[in-house]
């Protein structure tokens, strides 16, 4: 079976016992695929193709198989470096030094995410930057600065 659309998330079932629920483990990088082909904790092969290009999978993204089945997407834990920047001004200078590496992050909750890279600690350590390293499930793929526009 191919699933086309995302069409729920977990936050938004009030009642997820009602259903027969398979659950399909990635790793972060795959949320940006639009295509994948996946075996669920049941043993059950499906593929994703996702048709609108404003859809993106997230941890929690629930594809309705049938009325009683639905596929949910789990996102495997991995380490990551988490940098808490404590002023705006602090936000600014550390999303420049980030992004002259090119590396792909995430911002959400005040907090920069990204993969642990050892170069990046590197730098982190001699500019004298907090963060920390902690193994941590994403919720959205982390995703290099797009700065592109449409016409």
């Amino acid at each position: 079976m191919i699933l086309t659309a995302i069409d729920s998330n977990l936050d938004e079932i009030d009642d997820i016992t009602k259903y027969h629920v398979e659950t399909v483990r990635l790793n972060s990088d795959d949320l940006n695929k639009r295509i994948l082909r996946v075996t669920t904790d049941h043993g059950n092969d499906y593929g994703i193709r996702l048709t609108s290009e404003s859809e993106t999978l997230r941890n929690g993204s629930i594809f309705f198989v049938d009325d009683h089945n639905i596929l949910v997407i789990a996102v495997r834990s991995e380490e990551m470096i988490i940098i808490k920047p404590s002023t705006m001004d602090e936000m600014g200078e550390i999303a420049h030094l980030l992004g002259n590496t090119h590396k792909p992050v995430v911002v959400e909750d005040g907090k920069i995410v990204l993969e642990v890279d050892p170069t990046v600690v590197d730098l982190l350590n001699k500019k004298d930057i907090d963060y920390e390293i902690k193994k941590i499930k994403l919720k959205k793929a982390l995703k290099h600065v797009d700065l592109s526009h449409e016409h």
